[in-house]
């Protein structure tokens, strides 16, 4: 492994911007080798607004680059098992945007290609409950809340609820596949926190059907803007949950109730409400445990390690697997549907 690591992007938009390139910025020993986005020409922008060395026209060239040893892929789901596997197929380390795939089928795929190499890949992980994360997974590991028995989760937003917002590709089957709300990023957490789900059953509905496209026309919304569901863990807690775009607020949060004890969070604070039999109680995540986003470090330390990042391949599918079942008991009226366990 060379001292500086060579970094190809594939797509320089959204995500790309805000957090990856000024993450890997501002690393020691990181280099941004070339780019490629959805025209030469945006290419060759995104390599004069960043300074990477070389674009692209095409993302395969991204892939080929000698130089590149890793590659960031940073598309929406619809290219995320080709360019893995291609990239992969080259000898380059990989980093992957969430949602891990399409489906479960091609995430399945992926895991099996990531296991059968030892070169380096990572999935990014959800912001939602980054902050507290380390603690609530320490308090549920001490015992503290005791045996955990119920899991709310609200993650309502106004995302769709204006009906003269255009379609978003996240609403477009061809681009995301059953990626739905956020489904999987919470699926995510849920797993990490609690382990998998064993069954689950789910309710979806659409308000508004139709939207306009770029050209001024009018395109089908063919995901759910909403998403409640029931569930039962392996461990044998419950889960209910709202997953909606279409809410007058945002106001999204989780309780977890134990046998000795509650607790309330939200995605993006940095504290927890404890709740005892003695009364409500705000903590506040200390120094040493409180989590911040250090995705593209924790990459790049992975590839200079020569192990799996994470979240990694496993941890992905298993959160498609979620998403899987969920599309399933939608597509079946309510089903109840099992999730498959990834071992």
């Amino acid at each position: 492994m060379k001292e500086e690591i060579a970094i190809g992007m594939i797509g320089a938009g959204g995500i790309a911007r805000v957090r990856h390139i000024p993450g890997l910025k501002k690393l020691r020993g990181v280099k941004l080798a070339a780019v490629a986005n959805r025209s030469l020409a945006s290419s060759k922008q995104a390599a004069e607004e960043f300074g990477f060395e070389r674009y692209y026209e095409n993302w395969r060239e991204v892939a080929d680059d000698p130089e590149v040893e890793a590659v960031f892929i940073c598309t929406p789901p619809y290219m995320h098992k080709e360019m893995t596997s291609y990239a992969l197929s080259r000898g380059k380390h990989v980093f992957c945007q969430a949602r891990m795939a399409m489906d479960l089928e091609e995430a399945l795929l992926m895991l099996e290609e990531d296991r059968s190499t030892s070169l380096t890949t990572m999935l990014c992980p959800p912001p939602h409950y980054m902050a507290v994360d380390v603690f609530v997974k320490h308090l549920i590991g001490d015992g503290q809340l005791g045996e955990v028995r119920h899991v709310v989760l609200q993650q309502v937003t106004p995302a769709y609820q204006d009906p003269d917002k255009p379609l978003h590709w996240r609403q477009t089957k061809a681009i995301q596949g059953i990626n739905m709300l956020e489904v999987g990023m919470l699926g995510e957490v849920l797993n990490r926190w609690f382990g998998p789900l064993a069954s689950l059953s789910a309710n979806g509905a659409t308000w508004v059907k139709e939207r306009r496209t770029h050209n001024d026309e009018y395109g089908e919304v063919e995901l759910p803007d909403s998403v409640s569901l029931t569930g039962e863990f392996l461990s044998g807690a419950t889960l209910t949950a709202l997953f909606s775009g279409s809410a007058a607020i945002s106001q999204p949060f989780m309780l977890i109730h134990g046998s000795k004890a509650s607790l309330q969070c939200h995605p993006d604070e940095p504290y927890v409400t404890l709740f005892t039999a003695e009364g409500e109680r705000r903590v506040d995540i200390g120094k040493s445990e409180l989590k911040g986003w250090t995705v593209e470090a924790d990459f790049i330390q992975a590839v200079r390690n020569g192990v799996k990042g994470y979240p990694s391949f496993k941890e992905g599918t298993r959160y498609m697997a979620f998403t899987q079942a969920v599309k399933q008991s939608l597509d079946e009226g309510n089903g109840a549907m099992k999730v498959m366990n990834i071992h």
